[in-house]
């Protein structure tokens, strides 16, 4: 192709600006919509629950941010300067080390609904990415409207502090989108070099934040010292020389937000932070048209070529020749009640071996900070910490890097209401495989750990069996809720927000109360008992007290997912 038909190829048109009146126009209907659903939502009586704990969260929120909050010192306006700018490249390279290791194609992602009016209409690529850009406008002033609460204190101008925050979040969301769709554009030979390139930063920054922690904490601490100095050098990590120039077109919203009175510098801050935004979607388009362009153009390699199967293409041909020699040996060894449920899970196979890399990853780092503790030099506190990590990795971390379950599935929901399936069978068959991942993960770290601290083999038993059954109760009550109170994949806005904060409280609540029950039931055991048979009456009703649980919750499962509506309960888009 020549350079003149190259550069044509990769021209960006753009619309009139009737067209993006009308797109406006578009989320504003659709965000009253959305707010006229949800004011439905919390009058519904079937969903009495979800509302009563909205409700009391927003009110405790709101009192800690009065009472709490305003209690404690005003924090270094020049950290939080350096926060708000460096913390962004941070999650930048997080976000691109992931992209770069994922294989999913990342689009200007549209709902069915949108690609149904916008796909096929008569508008330039451009006016979508500029579409989905205001989209996000009305997530980014909730966030900001949260962390003005929080930060408030800290600045002298919480009206500064909400433009320069908004500006942050707003700018952070583009190039989360650049960087997804530029890589989609490389090809295989630049995605490798540029993977290794992504790999080597991270774990150079990893290397300087290990660095930092030790020399700030002094050799045999205690374990909680390295955690608490593992955020402050975090802190510094994001305020270094080399992460502040990386985030140049983040400082003028970051210092804007900690100005404390107006002048002619505060003038220029809010112009070059309101700058960004438009360059940020310039980039964005332009990046938009060129990775579409190097799609097109492998197509057309392909087709000149003659290799019309495409790499999917030839690994779902793989999955299909293993999946028959599978079902053959499911159908002469397995019980016939089990063949429903294998069944199930050689489905979500496919999508654990084809994104086996970014689930790898997703389990990676938290592994090693589990394992962190193990370099304290603290015999007596790496066991309990390990296992404290194990736990909160479980709960918190696991569920979102495994949506390989009934969350993945809201658009097919129609065609597993329809299949021939027990219900018991279609939760064990969607909940197997995530909850396989995560033992394995339990299962190499406390490995691991046992080969460094040698605890006693009641401690091992105890705590694997108990950690077992928390990815259990786990991932039964994430899907519980979630076919209680379904919501769209990428869904976004304040009923996400509070039910991220509901769902994370839940669990802490959870954890607490677990201990508090074992730490009781030991000191039952101790009393009532013999020394002989007090330790093994203690890690047996442990461990039945736990999977009895654990049952309740893929019960509970069940049954949500017996009552489950398809025509009331999916929502909208």
């Amino acid at each position: 192709m020549s350079q003149s038909n190259r550069r044509g190829a990769t021209r960006v048109g753009w619309d009139g600006p009737e067209i993006h009146r009308q797109l406006a126009g578009l989320i504003l209907t659709r965000a009253g919509f959305r707010l006229r659903r949800t004011v439905e939502r919390i009058r519904s009586p079937r969903r009495l629950v979800a509302t009563t704990l909205g409700i009391g969260f927003f009110t405790l929120y709101l009192l800690n941010g009065i009472f709490i909050l305003s209690a404690r010192q005003p924090a270094d306006p020049l950290r939080l300067r350096l926060w708000l700018s460096g913390g962004m490249v941070l999650y930048a390279l997080y976000h691109c080390l992931r992209c770069v290791w994922s294989r999913e194609t990342s689009d200007l992602e549209l709902t069915d609904a949108e690609n149904l009016w916008l796909g096929g209409a008569p508008i330039e690529r451009s006016s979508l990415a500029i579409y989905h850009v205001g989209a996000m406008v009305m997530p980014a002033a909730l966030k900001t409207l949260l962390l003005a609460v929080v930060l408030a204190l800290d600045v002298a101008r919480p009206e500064l502090l909400v433009v320069g925050v908004f500006s942050s979040l707003v700018l952070l969301e583009i190039t989360r989108l650049i960087i997804a769709r530029w890589s989609v554009g490389l090809e295989e030979r630049r995605r490798h070099h540029f993977r290794i390139a992504v790999s080597l930063i991270a774990l150079c920054i990893g290397a300087q934040w290990i660095a930092r922690v030790l020399s700030m904490t002094p050799s045999g601490s205690a374990t909680w010292l390295y955690l608490l100095n593992g955020f402050g050098s975090l802190g510094q990590l994001a305020s270094s020389e080399i992460i502040q120039w990386a985030s140049l077109p983040w400082i003028p919203a970051a210092s804007l937000a900690v100005t404390d009175h107006y002048s002619l510098r505060t003038a220029a801050q809010l112009l070059a932070a309101a700058s960004m935004l438009p360059l940020a979607v310039w980039t964005l388009v332009r990046v938009d048209a060129m990775s579409s362009h190097a799609g097109l153009r492998r197509e057309q390699q392909r087709l000149a070529e003659g290799s019309y199967a495409t790499a999917r293409s030839e690994f779902q041909a793989i999955e299909l020749s293993s999946s028959s020699r599978w079902q053959r040996f499911v159908a002469e060894q397995i019980p016939q009640w089990l063949h429903d449920t294998i069944a199930l899970i050689e489905r979500q196979w496919v999508s654990v071996n084809r994104y086996r890399g970014t689930i790898l990853f997703s389990f990676l780092i938290p592994m090693l900070l589990c394992l962190s503790p193990l370099v304290t030099g603290q015999v007596s506190e790496q066991w309990f910490y390990v296992v404290g990590g194990i736990g909160l990795c479980t709960m918190l971390l696991a569920p979102p890097a495994l949506r390989i379950d009934f969350r993945r599935d809201l658009r097919r929901m129609l065609l597993l209401r329809s299949l021939p399936v027990r219900p018991l069978s279609m939760v064990l068959g969607q909940l197997f495989l995530p909850i396989l991942i995560t033992w394995i993960y339990q299962w190499i770290t406390i490995a691991i750990t046992v080969m460094v601290t040698q605890p006693a083999w009641e401690q091992v038993l105890l705590w694997t069996a108990l950690l077992n059954a928390l990815a259990v109760f786990t991932f039964a009550m994430e899907n519980a809720l979630f076919l209680a109170y379904p919501h769209h994949e990428r869904a976004e806005g304040v009923t996400m927000m509070i039910r991220a904060k509901l769902t994370f409280l839940g669990k802490g609540t959870v954890i607490v109360l677990a201990l508090a029950l074992l730490v009781a039931w030991a000191a039952l055991c101790r009393g009532t008992m013999p020394p002989q048979y007090s330790e093994a009456a203690f890690v047996v009703g442990a461990v039945v007290a736990t999977w009895c649980i654990a049952a309740a919750a893929i019960a509970i499962t069940t049954v949500c997912w017996k009552r489950f509506d398809a025509a009331m309960d999916i929502p909208p888009q």
